[in-house]
């Protein structure tokens, strides 16, 4: 956990399931939140293609699809898997008494 940082509460963490992608607004913009075995990860819910909603799209077996074009993101870093390259935008997460919390975007 980094002092400096400003946290937000965004959810519950029991409302996101292990192997679950859901869409959750936030003052950062729409988030995308996924739990992968437990460990929680946060993206920019857009793909840096055309802006569309990762989260109407697919999960599954650690990749996150984009419903429009098919780009494969890897759901542990956000890394482009097809086209490589491409990066999601990534929201560092720490759990509070049971409550999911975002800060800004790593760079």
């Amino acid at each position: 956990m980094t002092a400096d940082l400003a946290w937000l509460d965004v959810m519950d963490s029991d409302d996101l399931w292990i192997g679950e992608m859901i869409a959750v607004e936030s003052v950062l913009g729409p988030l995308l939140m996924i739990n992968i075995d437990g460990v929680i990860h946060a993206y920019e819910n857009r793909c840096p293609h055309k802006g569309g909603r990762l989260s109407d799209g697919e999960f599954a077996n650690g990749v996150i699809v984009c419903p429009n074009h098919r780009w494969e993101f890897c759901a542990h870093s956000g890394r482009g898997i097809n086209p490589t390259g491409q990066q999601l935008v990534q929201h560092r997460v720490q759990i509070v008494n049971g409550r999911i919390k975002v800060a800004q975007h790593q760079t």
